[in-house]
């Protein structure tokens, strides 16, 4: 194998190993060209986004090799809740199935011990909590309470049961009726938090969940802030996967005003859902490229094509609709309530 491996083949192998099982995921990396699996490894390292109800991509590497099970026995009680047992670990936290009183199923996120001495991380951990509950959606998953105890710093949110839509892309074409009500979903949900005043600003396949009643949940509101800022944010940049800060979100997935620099406006969000829906539609990503290079000049410079031009049966109007979300210019994007508006009529 070539010294730089193909992007994509890469990426593939990655989130292959996210929807993984702890021990399968190391059997996983196991198996790979040491060349391969350094690539991958640094990839899922670098990235900074906590899934919160599948398996968590930060520093996934080093839970791999340290073999570390989780903190929590089952029986063993936060809060108000009872630990049933592990989901997930990540450089983040640890995702647990835990029961409420009353028997209730919850995913209870719980912040490491060794990161609660980092102010970023209690910060974001706390942002998250903050976001999510005080957002009452459909299709936002439901936060029922943080706070803290001796395990740590916790959020008690709603047990999903389904996968990511990065899950559903990989499976194969995606019915167009579907990627139509799934993308008004979406829509709906991201225009709920902008009339709130929040900013997800981390949008992408990882961060949205499609549960088995085919209801669609956003996640992981571990970037969101308020919008109208006052200034500039302090820069926090990974080598790829999430970037906190002025450059917030994930590159595939980030506008062009982000990469400027610019502070992060609600059509920043709208950009991110407009690559969504055409990765879910036309079954590609619109600014794909063998390096995050090749990535950044795509958002950048490269023409978008039209979904029609990769699938047919595609209508005029919905190509139209994610063109105009795609937009470079921040003001010419329709606000998520205009897409969710549009999808609906179709």
């Amino acid at each position: 194998m070539s010294r730089q491996p193909e992007w994509e083949e890469i990426e593939r192998i990655y989130h292959e190993a996210l929807d993984l099982p702890v021990r399968e995921r190391r059997a996983l990396l196991a198996r790979l060209d040491p060349r391969l699996r350094e690539e991958v490894e640094s990839l899922i390292e670098a990235d900074s986004s906590t899934m919160l109800l599948t398996t968590p991509p930060t520093h996934m590497a080093a839970d791999l090799l340290d073999g570390q099970p989780g903190g929590l026995a089952a029986g063993q009680r936060v809060g108000r809740y009872e630990i049933e047992s592990l989901l997930s670990i990540g450089g983040m936290g640890e995702v647990y199935l835990a029961r409420g009183d009353g028997g209730m199923p919850v995913a209870l996120k719980i912040l490491r011990p060794h990161l609660v001495v980092s102010a970023q991380a209690v910060d974001r951990f706390e942002t998250e909590a903050r976001a999510a509950s005080a957002l009452r959606h459909p299709n936002i998953v439901t936060v029922y309470e943080s706070g803290r105890s001796p395990a740590g710093l916790f959020i008690a949110m709603e047990w999903l049961d389904g996968s990511t839509f990065r899950s559903v892309i990989h499976a194969g074409e995606v019915e167009l009726s579907k990627a139509i009500n799934w993308g008004g979903q979406a829509a709906s949900a991201i225009a709920a938090a902008h009339r709130a005043g929040i900013l997800h600003r981390d949008i992408k396949p990882e961060n949205i969940m499609l549960v088995k009643t085919g209801v669609l949940k956003i996640l992981d509101f571990g970037l969101a802030r308020h919008g109208t800022p006052d200034g500039a944010e302090p820069n926090a940049i990974g080598a790829s996967g999430t970037i906190s800060g002025t450059l917030s979100g994930t590159l595939l997935y980030m506008s062009p005003e982000i990469l400027r620099g610019e502070t992060a406006t609600s059509a920043s969000d709208v950009f991110s859902l407009g690559a969504f829906l055409y990765e879910l539609a036309a079954g590609r990503h619109p600014f794909a490229g063998d390096t995050p290079l090749d990535v950044f000049e795509a958002i950048e410079c490269r023409p978008v094509a039209p979904m029609s031009s990769l699938r047919t049966g595609i209508p005029v109007r919905i190509d139209q609709l994610v063109l105009e979300m795609l937009d470079r210019e921040p003001e010419m994007r329709p606000s998520a309530e205009e897409v969710a508006e549009a999808l609906r009529t179709l």
